[in-house]
């Protein structure tokens, strides 16, 4: 029978991006940049987010493309971000006509290759790529529309991915795989916690050092998020408006009962195993984490 602390390692290894999939993730946001640079005066565009910050769950969905607009695009800064927005989503409509759904969110457009978010066969795929407008102003600040605010945004791309890499670091490398594991279970149990982004930032606050093992880092990091959900936690470079922005006092009620149910689940798991009952350990683990989390 595998070992908590086996499945827990095997558990991490399926996190990691297959061959595969990074080969689709080049040949589609290979494609999509294309699209926008033939439409578009783009002064340059990378790959960007947890994509490149490597704290991206799967199955591999929202992959950030930022594309940075020339001098010719400029008139752009001074119209509502909205219309920008509405200029991309016509673009990327002109190439992808088929099963693909093309949808306005609120700082990109999104390019979904499947329709459902969870597809049966989604492994090895690349689910949907977001691509970001923005103008570059310096020292590494971009400007990114909000649709919700109706204002442009400054971001640090840079600064959060120095943030994420030093974090690791001081965990001595542990610290991208729980990012990656919470926020499968933040995606197994229908996003209590919005936007994805606020796992990553509360995560970096809450995860201290010394690491332990990965079985009691998830449950803490469940019973610390829980009594910090309620917290305005800030843009890490301190530029755009709070990462918690979308949690009203409905969402956080909703997060605080997952979050509880999440550690009562996780609580059964160690009992479990301290019982001898290790099948049962993994199959609360699974419900627990969702279906990467293996059995065997």
């Amino acid at each position: 029978m595998l070992s908590t602390k086996d499945a827990f390692e095997k558990f991490r290894q399926r996190l990691e991006l297959s061959d595969t999939e990074q080969k689709d993730a080049a040949r589609r946001h290979t494609d999509l940049r294309e699209c926008i640079r033939t439409g578009f005066d783009v002064k340059n565009d990378f790959l960007s987010g947890s994509y490149r910050r490597h704290t991206k769950t799967k199955p591999l969905k929202d992959v950030d493309v930022l594309f940075v607009l020339g001098g010719n695009e400029h008139w752009r800064r001074s119209k509502a971000p909205m219309e920008t927005l509405t200029a991309f989503e016509a673009r990327l409509k002109s190439k992808y006509t088929g099963k693909e759904q093309v949808e306005i969110g609120r700082r990109s457009v999104t390019v979904e290759f499947e329709k459902n978010w969870y597809p049966d066969d989604h492994d090895g795929k690349v689910l949907s790529i977001d691509a970001v407008p923005g103008f570059e102003l310096s020292g590494g600040i971009y400007e990114i529309p909000d649709k919700v605010t109706g204002t442009w945004i400054r971001t640090n791309p840079d600064k959060h991915r120095e943030q994420a890499t030093a974090k690791n670091k001081e965990l001595d490398g542990c610290w991208v795989p729980l990012v990656k594991m919470v926020k499968g279970w933040n995606r197994a149990n229908g996003r209590p916690i919005k936007p994805a982004f606020l796992v990553e930032v509360m995560a970096e606050d809450l995860i201290e050092a010394p690491f332990s093992t990965y079985p009691n880092e998830v449950r803490n990091f469940f019973a610390a998020a829980e009594a910090n959900i309620g917290r305005t936690w800030p843009d890490p470079a301190n530029l755009g408006p709070p990462v918690s922005d979308q949690m009203t006092p409905d969402l956080i009620a909703e997060a605080k009962r997952a979050l509880q149910e999440a550690q009562r689940k996780a609580t059964l798991a160690f009992r479990a195993e301290e019982t001898g009952r290790q099948g049962d350990a993994l199959q609360i683990w699974r419900e627990i984490l969702g279906d990467y989390f293996p059995l065997s």
